[in-house]
């Protein structure tokens, strides 16, 4: 009685093991993490972009691409289309006292070029990562500032949306064949009357 029992559940063992291979664990495209269905285009934006097509709609996309190419060509009107008014402001008239939103972006240009060694174009912007999460990547700071320079009430009550973007750069020297890649770079993005901007 005890072998035949032995067997038995020896026998129920194995069908499971075999039938839980056999199983297939099936996931939709919208259950998948951010990164599964990452789309590049080279052609379409300011500068190359790569960015999960299901997280980030052509208009997300298109300002933070605009933004990047306003630094990256030194273009004060380009900027002001699409960086965040309130803190483009407190940039220029109390963080550093600047005339105009030229002077802050060429100080930003600069800055790039400082970081990245020479001259640069970017070759590819990749979003790694898309965050709704107030408390990453430093936007639970950004929006404490944005609220205390607000003279309108507090600016996080007024938005319809705010994203933290986590940016890899791949670049190319303009005046030497040399690549290069910065990573971990964080870019905010709000979205303030029906319409996106974005500040860093």
């Amino acid at each position: 009685m005890m072998k035949k029992l032995i067997c038995l559940i020896l026998s129920c063992l194995m069908l499971t093991g075999c039938n839980a291979a056999k199983q297939q664990v099936n996931y939709t495209e919208e259950e998948l993490p951010y990164g599964s269905t990452m789309k590049s285009d080279k052609n379409s934006y300011s500068v190359p972009m790569t960015w999960d097509r299901r997280f980030i709609d052509d208009e997300q996309i298109k300002t933070v691409s605009d933004y990047i190419a306003a630094i990256q060509n030194n273009d004060p009107e380009l900027y002001e289309s699409v960086a965040l008014p309130l803190y483009t402001e407190y940039q220029v008239q109390k963080v550093y006292g600047y005339q105009n939103t030229a002077e802050l972006v060429s100080a930003l240009h600069e800055g790039l070029l400082g970081q990245l060694a020479d001259d640069f174009k970017f070759d590819m912007v990749l979003v790694d990562e898309f965050s709704l999460d107030r408390n990453a990547g430093g936007m639970q700071a950004m929006l404490k500032l944005l609220d205390d320079i607000s003279e309108d009430g507090k600016f996080s009550d007024t938005i319809q949306g705010a994203w933290t973007l986590t940016l890899e750069w791949e670049f190319s020297y303009n005046n030497e064949e040399g690549h290069g890649r910065a990573e971990n770079q964080y870019l905010y993005l709000f979205r303030k009357d029906d319409k996106y901007y974005c500040c860093m």
